[in-house]
């Protein structure tokens, strides 16, 4: 029994792989579930906005290094081990990520520098051979999965850029037979690659760090693009040709905003908003001779239309986000993205910091020590809801660890 056929009609029920026009269905579309269930609250419109979630290097490389001159190390983990992806049977997806940040200062080189370790996979449910009487003998899970290696690095002060890739290396489960009364079971195996760049500007830093009375306020645009699963083709047995992997381009920009007010102890973030606009468009093109071709750096993005306004045409997805984090402890998220098959799709989620009550602990008892601690480590637990209130809703959870610098 081979297991291609199911793993191909499976893969076309991947929203990410609706097919649009021109646009031919690829392999591995599982290579673009976001995994993030901290940017997935805002659309998964990761791609500019500056993060120390220790997925976001799974969105734009770039990101390692930008992280890195606040962070010296964070990582996550779905505390289930995974999630249902988008209600179909038994298909759950599971995902590690962690990274750590250096500044190279020291060493008389004026940049910071991230790597990052990241694991995912796509989990189908169990499947089985039975003999002529109809008896099982023999069963397996197919299972598609990458192991990610990120590096990154990124110039410091209140205007920074950051470069980054990623190595993926890819198993796919290709076919099961029985051979000599045996189970074999074969995978696909390769590599892929992810590039970014992505820019920050600390408007505050800038103007001089100016105050209202005892509150700082903060201010920070970014903007970023890269392009993920750059790499050949793939062919399953039994497939009539090969496949290209999905080699997508992704343009955004974000904002930031806060206020930050000083304590006896240490300082509070007393609120924080993020609006992210991401647009993102499939790169590959399939020639009448069945070979594949790549359109340029952004495809059919529009700067304008899809890429500042975040919206979504035939073939490009716009995806938009926006978070408001309150006193360091607990943060609201709303999302969305459109075209490209999608047609307003809603994102949600909520997120809860341990630093901010360790932080307001700390100053009511006046423990300097506790609130120390409280600026250097934070435990998070975040929750995410994609496609909401569709038939496919998918629910993600994580919880992340951050060691700040």
């Amino acid at each position: 029994m081979r297991t291609t056929w199911i793993l191909l009609s499976l893969s076309l029920l991947i929203p990410f792989q609706v097919a649009a026009q021109n646009l031919p269905i690829t392999a591995l579309p599982f290579l673009e579930i976001p995994p993030s269930p901290s940017l997935n609250a805002m659309g998964s419109a990761g791609v500019a906005l500056p993060s120390d979630d220790p997925h976001a290097f799974l969105y734009n490389p770039a990101q390692l290094g930008i992280a890195a001159r606040d962070t010296r190390a964070a990582g996550t983990l779905y505390p289930g081990g995974a999630t249902d992806w988008l209600a179909i049977g038994d298909l759950t997806v599971g995902s590690t990520a962690l990274f750590a940040g250096v500044d190279l200062a020291p060493l008389g080189v004026p940049l910071v520098a991230g790597i990052g370790l990241g694991q995912t996979a796509l989990n189908f449910s169990e499947r089985i051979f039975v003999d002529d009487a109809g008896q099982t003998i023999a069963s397996y899970q197919p299972r598609d999965r990458y192991h990610a290696l990120s590096v990154g690095v990124a110039t410091a002060g209140a205007a920074r850029i950051g470069i980054g890739t990623t190595a993926r290396y890819i198993s796919s489960t290709d076919r099961a037979r029985m051979e000599n009364d045996e189970l074999a079971v074969s995978s696909l195996r390769g590599f892929t690659f992810d590039a970014g760049v992505l820019a920050e500007a600390d408007i505050s830093r800038i103007l001089g760090q100016p105050s209202i009375g005892s509150v700082q306020p903060t201010f920070s645009v970014a903007a970023g693009y890269s392009q993920s699963s750059i790499g050949g083709t793939i062919a399953y047995t039994g497939q009539f040709s090969s496949s290209a992997l999905p080699r997508t381009a992704r343009l955004g920009w974000s904002a930031s905003g806060g206020l930050t007010m000083p304590l006896e102890t240490t300082s509070l973030q007393f609120v924080q908003a993020d609006v992210s606009m991401q647009a993102e468009h499939l790169l590959v093109r399939e020639n009448e001779d069945y070979s594949f071709s790549y359109a340029a750096l952004l495809g059919d993005i529009n700067m304008i239309d899809n890429g500042l306004l975040g919206r979504g045409s035939d073939t490009v997805t716009g995806r938009h986000g926006y978070r408001v984090s309150f006193l360091e402890t607990f943060a609201l998220a709303r999302g969305g993205f459109d075209g490209w098959g999608f047609q307003d799709v809603k994102t949600r989620g909520v997120e809860f910091h341990l630093a901010g009550p360790l932080k307001i602990l700390g100053e009511v008892t006046g423990n300097a020590r506790l609130a120390d601690l409280a600026s250097r480590y934070d435990v998070r637990f975040s929750h995410s809801v994609y496609f909401h209130g569709e038939s496919n809703e998918s629910t993600f959870n994580g919880i992340s660890f951050v060691v700040k610098r």
